[in-house]
């Protein structure tokens, strides 16, 4: 996995979500912007921009992706997460993949 702990003087700090600076977390993880598996499915290769988020918005994105793959109303799901499942698409457009769901 691509976890980050940051230790300083042996105390384990914090970090914030790069969506929500609010957002603190002791491990944030770096995640592609398109889903990884829209490209293996294509049999292409991963070409999408990363982001380090805290675990709560990385599967805020998945639902957001998933419900909208639905129909389903995402309201609730917090605006940069509903905006970066957008961004998904967009990416996956651009280098005709068929996006699928993610959970």
């Amino acid at each position: 996995m691509n976890e980050t702990l940051v230790v300083v003087g042996g105390v384990l700090r914090l970090q914030p979500c790069a969506l929500y600076k609010t957002h603190q977390c002791a491990v944030v993880q770096a995640h592609h912007i398109c889903p990884q598996s829209w490209f293996k499915a294509a049999g292409v290769p991963v070409q999408t921009p990363m982001i380090d988020l805290c675990p709560t918005c990385h599967m805020d994105i998945h639902a957001a992706i998933d419900g909208m793959l639905k129909g389903e109303d995402v309201s609730a799901v917090p605006p940069r997460c509903r905006a970066l499942a957008v961004q998904a698409f967009k990416i996956a457009q651009g280098k005709g993949l068929t996006p699928a769901p993610t959970l």
